[in-house]
């Protein structure tokens, strides 16, 4: 009577082990490819808070102001919508105002290196942030960079922050 063998082959343990480095070899490689850097060239460093406020500035109001700043052609945009709504509502009930720019046809279009982005302008116009809204491969609020400039400012603290060095899904300019 045959007996049967529970052991397997050698190889098939070599061949799932190779299986399995070329699948992490892959996803490796594809989030590579998604993580894109904001600002590689730092030139949000070099721009003067003030000519970066007035290219956002539609009119000269001392209100405090959100600007959302999208290209539609980008699919990074379509990831943060959730976070979007979630800024809203806190930025309005903090008394924010917020504004929509779409950066491809806008003043401001050069001094972006990617979208999608974010200026949060304080008080007597005030830069508080700029840059992107998170970080990761979804831009999700579970990686914000927003969330905390907001929440300093509700607690009084103003400094402005500028964020060039994230990674994220971007899309350069």
């Amino acid at each position: 009577m045959p007996t049967s063998s529970n052991k397997l082959a050698p190889y098939y343990y070599w061949i799932v082990g190779v299986w399995l480095i070329w699948v992490i070899i892959g996803f490796a490689y594809l989030v590579n490819q998604r993580l894109v850097q904001f600002d590689p060239t730092h030139q949000l460093l070099n721009v003067p808070e003030q000519q970066l406020v007035a290219q956002v500035q539609q009119e000269n109001n001392k209100l405090p102001r959100i600007y959302h700043l999208v290209d539609d052609s980008c699919h990074c945009t379509s990831l943060l919508e959730e976070h979007r709504e979630q800024i809203n509502k806190i930025a309005t009930e903090d008394g924010f105002k917020v504004v929509d720019l779409d950066v491809s046809d806008s003043k401001i279009a050069p001094l972006i290196p990617a979208t999608p982005a974010i200026v949060i302008v304080g008080e007597n116009t005030q830069l508080l942030y700029v840059g992107p809204y998170a970080t990761g491969l979804d831009c999700s609020a579970d990686n914000s960079l927003v969330d905390v400039v907001l929440n300093n400012y509700r607690q009084g603290f103003a400094a402005p922050t500028v964020i060039d060095d994230a990674n994220g899904c971007y899309c350069s300019r």
